[in-house]
C-alpha cells in the first residue's frame, strides 16, 4: 500500500534543508585556513550571543566551556577569590604546541575592576573568544598565538560586577569591592543603600510635588526639568534624590550604601591614603590580579577595561621641567625647526602632520631623555590606535601615580599600559555641532537609536516613609557607561582588534645581514646587523633605566680556523662614503645592547682566518624579542 505524502508539509521539510545546508556550508565550503574577508572564520564554531550583558556564573561557564573546547590554546585557572568568595578566573591563551606560555612574550588584559564597568568584562571576553575560534582559520591569529601569549582576566571586582548586572543599579554603582563602611558614623555598616522602590527594574530618581519647587515636568512628560519663570502656573516638583527607603530611621535616604576603597586608587605605585585606603593591595581583587602580574615577567604590555568616555589612555613618563619636548622640537625638517625657521608650536606640526594621516597624534610632554623612545613608541600606538577605534581619542594618562592599575603597570612592572575607557558620550546626537550633547538631542537620540527604549518615564508611586511621590525622568541603566545590547558587540569587536594590533607589534629580533670585507693579509672585518622592525623595543626604556630586564646580547661562534681578534671597542663608520653607516667596534666580550623599536643596529668584528676557509654564527638572544641566528662562510680570495 502506498503511502499518500502529505503536501503541506513539504514547505517545512524544503525550509528545514536550506536552513541545515546554510549552517553547515562555512565549514564544508573551504578548506580551514584561509585568506578571504567574505570566508567563514570560526564564528559558529562556539556560537555566543554578544547581544546581552552576562552574570558571573554565566560569563565564567562561558570561560570554562571556550577552555573545554580548544584546550590546545586555552587553560584557565583561579587567581584567587574575591572577599565574598567569588573565584577570579583568568584564562592562559597561546598555541601549546609551539611552546609553553611563559616562555612568549604576553599581553594581560583585564576588565571592570570598577563594579559597574561590566562592558569590560565582554570586550576581554570577546577577545578570548575571538582568538579560539579563529586559530585554525585566521592565519593572522594563527602566527599571533604561535608567539604570543594572552593572560585574561575578563572581571577583576567580581562581586560588584555580578551585582550590577543582575540587580538594579543606577549607572553608577556599585563600583567599589565591598569592603564594610560605616558611611554615616551611626556605628552601622552599610545598612541605607539604595534600593529599587518601585519594583521596575531600575534605580531612577524620586520626585515630590512642593508648590515652592523649582522643577516641572517637561511639555513631552518624560523629563523634570527647570521652572523658567516663577510666575509659571504649572505642577511644582522637588527632588528627593535617588530611589530608596530610610532603613535606619535616621530621616535620611541612601547615606550609607555598598562599597569600600576605589580599586583603581589601590595598586601600590602612587598610592594615597584618601582613595585607596586601607593599605596598597588591601583588596583582594586588586592584590591577586598584581600577583599574576608580578609573577610573570614575559608580560610586555597591559590593557585595563574602564568606562566611560571613549578614550585611549597611554602611560608615559612623568615631565620634567628643562627638558626638550621628546626632542622634537629640536629636529630638521617639515615638523621641526629648520635653519632660518621659526619652531612650529606643537599646534602646528600636529596640523602638518595630519595633513597625510588624519589620525596622527602628537604628544607634547616634556621627559628626561631616558624616556624619550617610550613617548614616542606610544606617540606612534596611540595613531594606530585611533584610526583602528575610529571615533575614540588617544590622550596621555597624566602623571603617574594614585595607585592606578595602568600607571603601576608601567612604573612597577615596566609593561607598556593602556586604560581604554570604553563607550561614553552619544556623540552621533550632536545635532547642531557644538561639541556636546544636551538633554534636547540625547531624547531624540533615544528615540531614533533605541527607538524609545532606554528612559524612565516619570509615574507616581505610594513610598511607605515619604507618602505619595514620582519616580522617573532618567536614563535606564545600560544607556550611558555601559552600551545597550545592539552595540555591545561591534565596541568589543574594535577593541579587539586595537588589543591585537598591539600583540603584533611586540619586538622580533632578526639577524637582518653578515658582511665580510678583506683586511690585510688573513685578517676579515665582520659586519653584523640585527634589527627590530616592530614599533616597540625589546625593552621599554622604563625596563632599561631601573635595569629590571637583562639587555639583548649577541654572540659569536666560529670554525677552529677562524679566531676574534681583541680590538679597542667603539663606534667607527663602516662606509667611509657614507657616514650614516655606523657601527659599534667589538673587541672579545660579546655586546649587550637594546634594540629600539624599528631600528637596526651593526657590530664589526675583526676575525683571523687560518687556511683557506671557515664560518662564523652570530646568534642574538633577547627576552622578549626572541632568538635568531645566522652563518656565514668565509672563503679566501672571495
Amino acid at each position: 500500500m502506498k503511502t499518500r505524502m502529505n503536501w503541506k508539509s513539504v514547505p517545512v521539510l524544503i525550509l528545514a534543508a536550506v536552513l541545515m545546508a546554510a549552517w553547515s556550508y562555512p565549514v564544508l565550503a573551504q578548506s580551514k585556513r584561509q585568506d578571504r574577508p567574505g570566508g567563514y572564520h570560526g564564528e559558529l564554531d562556539f556560537p555566543i550571543s554578544w547581544k546581552r550583558y552576562y552574570g558571573y556564573e554565566e560569563w565564567t561557564k562561558i570561560m570554562h566551556d571556550l577552555q573545554t573546547q580548544y584546550s590546545q590554546l586555552c587553560d584557565i585557572e583561579s587567581i584567587g577569590k574575591s572577599r565574598m568568595g567569588r573565584d577570579q578566573f583568568l584564562l592562559t591563551i597561546t598555541a601549546k604546541e609551539t611552546g609553553a606560555h611563559d616562555t612568549k612574550s604576553a599581553m594581560w588584559v583585564d576588565g571592570a575592576v570598577h563594579g559597574n564597568e561590566v562592558n569590560g568584562i565582554t570586550c576581554s571576553l570577546y577577545l578570548a573568544w575571538y582568538l579560539l575560534t579563529r586559530y585554525d582559520y585566521d592565519p593572522y591569529i594563527y602566527n599571533m598565538l604561535n608567539n604570543t601569549t594572552f593572560y585574561i582576566l575578563p572581571g577583576l571586582n567580581v562581586d560588584a560586577n555580578e551585582s550590577y548586572v543582575m540587580w538594579p543599579n543606577t549607572e553608577n554603582d556599585p563600583r567599589e569591592p565591598y569592603r564594610p563602611e560605616d558611611n554615616d558614623g551611626d556605628g552601622l555598616y552599610d545598612e541605607d543603600q539604595n534600593e529599587d522602590v518601585d519594583g521596575d527594574g531600575e534605580l531612577s530618581s524620586m520626585y515630590i510635588e512642593d508648590p515652592t519647587g523649582d522643577l516641572k515636568l517637561s511639555d513631552d512628560g518624560r523629563r523634570f526639568v527647570p521652572i523658567a519663570s516663577e510666575n509659571e502656573n504649572v505642577l511644582r516638583f522637588r527632588s528627593l534624590g535617588r530611589e530608596g527607603f530610610d532603613n535606619d530611621g535616621d530621616g535620611r535616604i541612601n547615606e550609607d550604601d555598598i562599597g569600600g576603597p576605589d580599586p583603581n586608587r589601590n595598586y601600590p605605585y602612587g598610592w594615597n591614603l584618601g582613595a585607596g585606603w586601607p593599605y596598597p593591595m588591601s583588596e583582594n581583587e586588586t592584590h591577586n590580579a598584581w600577583e599574576f602580574q608580578r609573577t610573570h615577567e614575559n608580560i610586555f604590555a597591559a590593557f585595563h577595561y574602564h568606562n566611560t568616555g571613549r578614550l585611549i589612555m597611554t602611560s608615559v613618563p612623568w615631565e620634567v621641567e628643562g627638558a626638550a619636548a621628546s626632542g622634537q622640537s629640536q629636529r630638521t625638517g617639515p615638523y621641526g625647526m629648520g635653519r632660518g625657521q621659526a619652531a612650529l608650536t606643537p599646534e602646528q606640526r600636529l596640523a602638518q602632520m595630519r595633513e597625510t594621516n588624519q589620525y596622527a597624534q602628537l604628544f607634547d610632554r616634556n621627559v628626561a631623555p631616558e624616556y624619550r623612545h617610550d613617548l614616542a613608541v606610544q606617540q606612534q600606538i596611540a595613531t594606530m590606535g585611533a584610526r583602528i577605534m575610529k571615533n575614540y581619542r588617544p590622550t596621555q594618562a597624566g602623571p603617574p601615580g594614585s595607585g592606578q592599575a595602568q600607571s603601576n603597570s608601567y612604573m612597577s612592572a615596566g609593561q607598556y599600559a593602556y586604560l581604554i575607557e570604553l563607550w561614553g558620550s552619544h556623540s552621533d546626537g550632536d545635532m547642531n555641532g557644538d561639541g556636546r550633547v544636551d538633554q534636547d538631542e540625547r531624547m531624540l537620540w533615544l528615540d531614533i537609536e533605541l527607538t524609545g527604549e532606554g528612559w524612565v518615564i516619570p509615574h507616581k508611586f505610594d513610598h511607605p516613609d515619604l507618602g505619595e511621590i514620582w519616580i522617573g525622568g532618567t536614563m535606564r541603566k545600560h544607556i550611558g557607561r555601559t552600551p545597550p545590547a545592539r552595540y555591545i558587540e561591534s565596541e568589543a569587536f574594535r577593541n579587539s582588534q586595537f588589543v591585537l594590533y598591539c600583540a603584533s607589534q611586540f619586538p622580533k629580533v632578526e639577524m637582518e645581514d653578515i658582511k665580510v670585507t678583506p683586511s690585510t693579509g688573513d685578517l676579515f672585518w665582520v659586519d653584523v646587523t640585527v634589527k627590530n622592525d616592530r614599533v616597540y623595543p625589546t625593552i621599554s626604556d622604563r625596563d632599561l633605566e631601573r635595569g629590571w630586564v637583562e639587555q639583548d646580547k649577541l654572540t659569536f661562534s666560529s670554525s677552529g680556523s677562524i679566531t676574534r681578534v681583541d680590538i679597542p671597542e667603539g663606534s667607527t663608520i663602516i662606509d667611509p662614503n657614507d657616514r650614516r653607516t655606523r657601527g659599534n667596534v667589538v673587541g672579545t666580550e660579546d655586546p649587550e645592547f637594546r634594540l629600539q623599536g624599528q631600528s637596526s643596529q651593526t657590530f664589526r668584528y675583526l676575525v683571523e682566518m687560518s687556511g683557506n676557509s671557515g664560518w662564523v654564527e652570530f646568534t642574538i638572544t633577547s627576552q622578549q624579542g626572541g632568538t635568531a641566528t645566522k652563518r656565514l662562510n668565509i672563503r679566501s680570495g672571495d
